[in-house]
Parts: C-alpha cells; sequence; structure tokens
C-alpha cells in the first residue's frame, strides 16, 4: 500500500463549508478523510470559529484565513501555504501565487456556459483568465464526466488532465423515514398531505419558471390540485417568479430555510421531486431525493442523465407538454421509481469519494 512520506502537508481551502453544494460536498470529503489512517498531515484554511462547529474535522490542524470569495486578497492565498507540498482548492477561487502545487476542484461551467442568467462581462473575463490557468495546477479534479468535457470543449482540457470524483449522498441522513416521522414534519412545517417539491436558489438556470409557467393552466383549470413546494430561495421567491403565481398563489409554497437535517422528512413527504434545470455540473438534489426515496421527475439537459441512467422521468425542460406527461404517468410509476431511485443513490458515497481524493494526492506526490 502506497504510504504517504512524513511530515507531508496538505492545505485544504475550508472557507466555503457552509456554503450549498461546494460545503456540501467539502464537509463530506473531510469528514470522511477524518476516519481513515492513511492520510497526510492535513490543515484546514478557513474561519476557525466557523469550523469549530464541525466536531467531526477537530483532528485536523486550523489555519486562520478570511480572504473574501471571489476577492484579491484570495487570488495571492495564505503565507502559510508556501509551507504546504499540496493545496487542495473545492472551487476554481485558487490562489495564483501558488499554482503550482495546487489541485483544484471543478463542479460546473455555469457562469460561463450560462451567459444569459449571468450577465457580468468583468465576471466573465475573470472566469476565462482563472480556467485558461488551470493547466498550471497540479491536477484538475472535476465532480463528473459532463463537467469534466466542458472543460475540453470550452477550454480544451482533454480528459488526461482531470480526474472525475463524483459528488456523493450522506446515507446517514439520507434514508427511509417512516410515516408517523413524515406526518409529524408536515404538521410541523404546515405543509399539505401530498405536494410536488422543486429545490434550488431559484437563479434562472434552475429554470423554476418554466416549471410554474408549465403547471399554470393546469392549475387554473384544476386539472392538477396538488400544490407546489419551492424549497431554497430562503422563503423568498425572486422578482422575476413572484410575477409568474399571480393568480396561482394558493397552489405555490415558498418554504423558509429548513435545517439540514430535516431535508430527508421534506423529500420524503413530497410525490416527487421536480427537477426542470437547463444545467447542473452534478445535481445534489438528486440523490438526496432518491436516497429519501422520493420519486425524480427530471429535466434531460446536460449532467442529469449520466447521474440518473434510468433511474427517473425525464423531460425535455423547455416543452410543457412533456413536464406534464411526465408528472401524469408518475401515478403508474411511482413505485419502480422508488426502487430504482434508492438503487441508483446507492452507487454514491462520500467514502468511495475521500479515498479517489487521497489516491489524487498520492499520484501528486510521485509526480
Amino acid at each position: 500500500m502506497r504510504q504517504f512520506p512524513k511530515n507531508f502537508r496538505v492545505g485544504i481551502d475550508a472557507r466555503m463549508i457552509k456554503h450549498s453544494g461546494i460545503g456540501v460536498r467539502l464537509y463530506h470529503i473531510l469528514s470522511n478523510l477524518s476516519k481513515l489512517e492513511n492520510t497526510p498531515e492535513i490543515f484546514l484554511f478557513g474561519n476557525p470559529s466557523l469550523l469549530a462547529e464541525f466536531k467531526s474535522l477537530s483532528k485536523f490542524h486550523i489555519i486562520p484565513y478570511h480572504a473574501e470569495i471571489y476577492s484579491i486578497q484570495e487570488l495571492l492565498g495564505h503565507p502559510d501555504m508556501k509551507s504546504m507540498d499540496l493545496l487542495d482548492i473545492p472551487h476554481f477561487n485558487f490562489p495564483i501565487k501558488y499554482i503550482n502545487k495546487c489541485i483544484v476542484t471543478i463542479h460546473d461551467l455555469t457562469p460561463y456556459v450560462m451567459r444569459d442568467f449571468f450577465s457580468s462581462r468583468i465576471k466573465r473575463i475573470y472566469l476565462q483568465i482563472i480556467f485558461r490557468l488551470l493547466r498550471f495546477t497540479k491536477k484538475i479534479i472535476t465532480v463528473s464526466e459532463y463537467t469534466s468535457n466542458d472543460l475540453e470543449k470550452y477550454f480544451g482540457y482533454s480528459h488526461l488532465n482531470s480526474i472525475v470524483i463524483y459528488n456523493a449522498v450522506d446515507h446517514a441522513i439520507f434514508h427511509t423515514k417512516t410515516k408517523s416521522e413524515i406526518s409529524n414534519f408536515k404538521i410541523k412545517l404546515n405543509l399539505p398531505e401530498n405536494y410536488f417539491l422543486c429545490v434550488g436558489i431559484g437563479k434562472g438556470h434552475k429554470n423554476f419558471n418554466f416549471l410554474i409557467q408549465s403547471l399554470r393552466d393546469k392549475f387554473l383549470n384544476n386539472e392538477i390540485q396538488t400544490p407546489l413546494v419551492i424549497a431554497g430561495t430562503g422563503g423568498i421567491l425572486p422578482d422575476f417568479l413572484s410575477n409568474l403565481i399571480l393568480g396561482i398563489e394558493k397552489f405555490i409554497i415558498c418554504l423558509p430555510k429548513i435545517d439540514y437535517s430535516e431535508l430527508p422528512l421534506l423529500y420524503a413527504g413530497a410525490k416527487c421531486l421536480l427537477y426542470p434545470s437547463l444545467y447542473e455540473g452534478f445535481g445534489l438534489p438528486l440523490l438526496e431525493a432518491q436516497a429519501s426515496d422520493c420519486p425524480v421527475l427530471s429535466s434531460n439537459a446536460s449532467v442529469m442523465p449520466e447521474i440518473l441512467r434510468d433511474s427517473a422521468l425525464f423531460f425535455d425542460p423547455q416543452k410543457p407538454s412533456e413536464l406534464i406527461e411526465s408528472i401524469l404517468n408518475l401515478e403508474s410509476k411511482s413505485i419502480e421509481l422508488i426502487d430504482k431511485g434508492r438503487e441508483n443513490a446507492e452507487r454514491f458515497n462520500w467514502n468511495k469519494s475521500a479515498l479517489q481524493l487521497l489516491e489524487v494526492y498520492l499520484d501528486c506526490v510521485e509526480s
């Protein structure tokens, strides 16, 4: 078995540990690394008081690092990064000063690919520079084959330059729940017995507008009476969505932020997860839902077919008729989707991802 050299030091940028998506991956990778024996000496760069909230990370050294995300300061890095043998950066905002010792994880190219929803010219220029500098890093990690293909398509990086380490799902949290647990959760949040669920931050590429517009006439004509629960926007819909629900307010329930530990109950109580996104690098809610016995009806765009395979009903995210057809087919397919979904979610676990990351570290030792 390959071993790390004595006193081999890996610095991990942990500033985004409470962010959605990136933070979920970062926490679970770190938590699983903490359980393994053959690891290097790991230093976490971030807010000490924030990191102290995570008891499973107590074995790691913490170096105070308060540079704002996407700031000039973070491009310069932290002086202690100089003493690290490797730097593991969980997002594309790596310190250029120490680029030759960086392993960088790319989740997606959303701001670059979905330009209609990210209009900032300065940000696009920033991304152009950062992504072209990736060739000087130690290694590029992507969270899916789809993101790896995008790096090749838009920036010319071949698959030889990157390695895929999938995101996963925490099966200790997301699993089958009892009927009484689900019922008590619905009572607590005043949720109806039946509801459709969509999860996301509400940005344009999440395609919530398509979802609401597709359901609008069905709601008004009482052809569909199951309300839509929207989670992830903090209880407030963006302005461009608020105008779309006029006249159908009784069918739209916008949830305030709930605790991460309660997410499985939200999924488990839903008739299905509706996932109309136009573009994703992975799509964590898909697996969270499936592990919680929630059927998935998903867009067939970008990475979704790669992650879901045959475990979901797919629709074109620009064709309302296909979405409605999927919803109408749900009743007869629900049990099959729950079984296939649970099986699909089992393919992804954080321990496997952590072990793959260690292999990348070891490869860098030998390179």
